[in-house]
């Protein structure tokens, strides 16, 4: 009879203590935070991008909230030890307590966690030298900025790292290196979290610092300088001296230019206190897009759509043209081409 009590009340003494260890009733622990793509450690995430939380006691998690917003997450993928969350794209970023706070039925746990993002960027030259600045943040922890163009998939990656000229919570300025058409700009920082920018620069550039070897230029009613130094960008631009409506001329000589490979066009124009509009024309004037301008420089991305609203698409393009469009009966216009290409 002795043995079947202390049979009994070890049962039962290890029921209750099955109880107390219940993970989901116990406090939830984090010991890390990495980026789900790599599973590489980080203590800062980027808006929009998913992590593992690796610890204990995450199988009931309830909410995960990043600056107190509420961040998703998938339940199927929970266990006592990982749980996977992604980083909401509207979570506050800046003058936050950057807290990941998670909440199980064991209890709240608050854990040092920053956010970052790129928002933007603008182009500047500064004492010659041309710049980036990256607008988002939390950029104080930046380390490295890096423009990466090509792949590996097609053989032509090429990564180019920059020199950080300053950095501030919501914005990092960077000299854009030597070579760079057009790129992905990619911002790390030394907690670990790396933001990818929009692309930067042109798929195919007609006039950066001179012209394109496989274009020529043309014109009438006019003279042009292919080497002005009032520049948007870089070194030089393109003077364009104008009679009313007469237009400067590009023409991709060895080059082939068809029309489904590029979404837009971009280009600046400085425009004189004369100048209040100049038209773009594709293809020998087949179609136009009048630009409105403002006195200095004006910064333009056309979608090639504008050109053509109710379809006809010619398959290649094989001339583009300025042509000066104030319409106010004065003997000569003064405008300036700088950063133009396609995208």
């Amino acid at each position: 009879m002795l043995v079947i009590i202390m049979v009994a009340l070890n049962a039962c003494e290890n029921e209750f203590k099955s109880d107390d260890e219940d993970p989901s009733m116990a406090p939830p622990e984090i010991t890390s935070v990495s980026e789900a793509s790599d599973d590489k450690a980080v203590t800062q995430g980027v808006l929009g991008s998913t992590y593992i939380i690796r610890g204990k006691n995450l199988n009931s998690l309830v909410s995960v909230q990043f600056n107190g917003v509420d961040a998703g997450f998938n339940p199927a993928l929970l266990t006592n030890e990982i749980a996977f969350v992604r980083v909401p794209e509207d979570a506050p970023f800046l003058d936050q307590a950057n807290v990941m706070r998670i909440e199980t039925l064991g209890g709240v746990l608050e854990y040092d966690f920053s956010l970052l993002t790129i928002e933007g960027f603008t182009e500047e030259t500064l004492n010659g030298t041309k710049v980036v600045n990256l607008m988002g943040g939390d950029f104080s922890d930046a380390a490295k900025v890096t423009f990466v163009s090509g792949s590996e998939d097609t053989g032509d990656l090429v990564e180019r790292e920059a020199t950080i000229v300053s950095v501030t919570q919501n914005q990092v300025t960077a000299e854009v290196p030597a070579g760079v058409t057009q790129a992905f700009i990619f911002l790390e920082t030394s907690r670990g979290a790396i933001a990818q920018s929009e692309s930067y620069g042109f798929s195919y550039s007609i006039y950066i610092d001179g012209l394109n070897e496989d274009w020529s230029t043309s014109e009438w009613g006019g003279t042009h300088d292919l080497a002005s130094n009032e520049v948007a960008l870089g070194q030089t631009s393109i003077k364009s001296i104008r009679e009313a409506w007469s237009g400067l001329t590009f023409l991709p000589d060895n080059a082939d230019i068809q029309f489904s490979d590029y979404q837009s066009i971009t280009v600046q124009i400085f425009a004189s206190d004369d100048v209040k509009a100049v038209r773009l024309a594709l293809n020998d004037f087949a179609t136009q897009v009048e630009l409105a301008l403002e006195p200095g420089w004006n910064k333009f991305t056309i979608p090639l759509s504008d050109f053509y609203p109710n379809g006809g698409e010619p398959d290649e393009i094989f001339r583009l043209d300025f042509q000066e469009a104030s319409n106010t009966g004065l003997p000569q216009y003064i405008f300036y081409v700088d950063d133009f290409g396609f995208l």
